[in-house]
């Protein structure tokens, strides 16, 4: 007789539930396409489909107010049709009579996990894909709001863009045509290094199974270099390829729980984290080859540069580092091809530039030095010749590297620490900037643990909301039986509310930096529900 009583609570509470449910999911899905449709992210015959995928993760705030709202309804009606009365005086005491509707809120939990656990981020995952797949059309509402498109370390402006009708000849999926383009390419510091202003440009899309890939050509393009103020105009400018996906990557808002406990051991693999060390490995590598510059010519000692593009040496001698100058009275200099001295020449100065850094993880230079007497070698006598203003691609000969890319993230800033501390050269710019950089990367680091910490916990507890407001609407609707239904829910409803803002708001707490706060926080609305649940209990308990 139990087992069939509790079976009948059972199925009038999931259909209730289910269909309570179902009409929260679709108003709130359908909800949720509004914005991306009215920024015409959204193609109109993709909306369903948008709402369809977008009703998996508005399940996780509709399934707990739809049990709390079926609880209410079902039991009170019982309460009202004497049929919670009739059990009581068969012998079932309270325990056993709110025992189905606590069996059923235990199988809502255990589907609760796996949803915000593992289910939600997925579907984050292929609304995003949805959104940026059509590369057109992001290209299309961006410019039309007059925003620029942030592609990495690139944003790109324009006046207007068109699609061509005829297949572009590179193999390219769409062709696209943006008129009046400006572009600002950043360095991984976000300083400015290039502006780029076109007369138009063509933008190659490739698609992949789950990406995009983007080439973009300027055409008679005229580009400003940040390092050296110099002003080029070419007539075809081609930056590197984008990738799509990687640029719109959410982070691990995306990614299961599972995933985010893999990452939170592996710090290192993360593309926001691997970028920031990378910039702070390049910065030490900087740093050590300036160390060694200085003690190469240190006692009237001789620096000698390799070239990656030709077979030539470049040695200087008669000089000090003074930041990224030698000075010296002169500076000597020397270029070998070969093993052959082919020119010399003195100099009162010259500049240092690191251009960038090679596979091998050594910085490459380029030598400035300007001069009107230098000297060809390679005939019976010193003629007078030219030496060139500007030698690229030079690295230092002799210089041990360290491989600060194996050090785990922990040993790579206590590294970085301690670098401008033993400095022992003049380059004190070097220490600021390094500093700066070290900076960057623990922010990162912080910033991430503290989200997947965050994501955690919001996700447990947002999946036993469900069991709570199941039980809460059920003992409050048998002790209010004589009140209104919905009036029963309206007064449920109101810690409901409370519980989702306490989980949000600990989740941004925990984000912030306020780790123990925030999970205090996060489960305080929980909490408060199964305080009003045995308050509400114990009164239900003494009639």
């Amino acid at each position: 007789m139990t087992w069939v009583l509790w079976r009948y609570v059972c199925v009038e509470l999931l259909k209730v539930m289910l269909l309570t449910t179902s009409v929260l999911v679709i108003v709130i899905a359908f909800g949720a396409t509004i914005k991306p449709l009215i920024q015409n992210q959204l193609d109109p015959l993709d909306v369903g489909k948008y709402a369809l995928l977008a009703s998996v993760p508005m399940l996780q705030f509709a399934l707990p107010f739809a049990a709390g709202f079926a609880s209410t309804m079902v039991l009170h009606r019982m309460a009202n049709d004497n049929e919670i009365l009739a059990m009581s005086v068969s012998g079932m005491t309270y325990r056993r009579i709110f025992t189905p509707v606590f069996l059923l809120g235990l199988v809502l939990t255990i589907f609760m996990l796996f949803l915000v656990h593992f289910a939600v981020p997925h579907f984050w995952t292929l609304l995003r894909e949805m959104i940026t797949r059509d590369v057109t059309r992001v290209f299309t509402s961006t410019v039309e709001k007059g925003e620029a498109l942030d592609l990495g370390r690139t944003q790109l402006f324009a006046d207007d863009v068109l699609l061509t009708d005829e297949p572009p000849d590179t193999g390219a999926d769409e062709r696209l045509i943006l008129l009046g383009v400006a572009a600002l390419e950043t360095d991984e510091d976000g300083n400015p290094r290039s502006e780029f202003t076109a007369r138009y440009a063509t933008v190659d899309i490739h698609h992949r199974r789950r990406d995009a890939l983007l080439k973009l050509a300027l055409v008679d393009a005229t580009i400003f270099r940040h390092d050296d103020g110099s002003l080029i105009f070419v007539p075809k400018a081609v930056p590197e390829a984008l990738s799509l996906s990687k640029e719109f990557s959410s982070g691990p808002k995306t990614m299961d729980s599972l995933e985010l406990l893999e990452l939170w051991d592996q710090l290192e693999v993360y593309p926001a984290i691997v970028s920031k060390r990378e910039s702070l490995v390049d910065g030490m590598v900087q740093l050590d080859a300036f160390e060694c510059i200085a003690a190469a010519l240190a006692d009237g000692g001789t620096l000698e540069f390799a070239s990656e593009l030709r077979s030539e040496r470049i040695q200087v001698s008669g000089a000090r580092l003074d930041g990224s100058f030698l000075r010296g009275d002169p500076i000597k200099l020397v270029q070998f091809e070969d093993r052959e001295a082919v020119r010399r020449a003195e100099v009162d100065s010259a500049e240092l530039v690191v251009i960038s850094t090679n596979l091998s993880g050594e910085p490459k230079f380029e030598l400035r030095a300007t001069t009107d007497e230098a000297y060809d070698l390679r005939g019976r006598g010193d003629l007078l010749t030219r030496w060139p203003p500007r030698l690229t691609g030079l690295v230092i000969n002799g210089c041990p590297r360290e491989p600060y890319l194996e050090l785990d993230n922990g040993g790579l800033l206590a590294a970085a620490r301690s670098m401008p501390a033993d400095m022992s050269g003049p380059v004190d710019e070097y220490s600021v900037i390094l500093e700066d950089r070290a900076d960057r990367l623990e922010h990162e680091l912080f910033w991430t643990d503290s989200e997947i910490l965050a994501r955690l916990v919001q996700r447990s507890a947002q999946s036993v909301t469900a069991l709570l407001l199941l039980m809460l609407g059920a003992v409050l609707a048998v002790l209010m039986r004589h009140s209104l239904a919905l009036g029963i829910y309206a007064l449920a409803f109101i810690p409901a509310i409370a519980d989702v803002l306490m989980i949000s708001g600990g989740e941004q707490m925990i984000k912030y930096g306020d780790a123990m706060p925030g999970i205090i926080l996060a489960w305080s609305g929980n909490g408060l529900l199964v305080f009003l649940i045995a308050i509400f209990w114990w009164r239900l308990s003494r009639n």
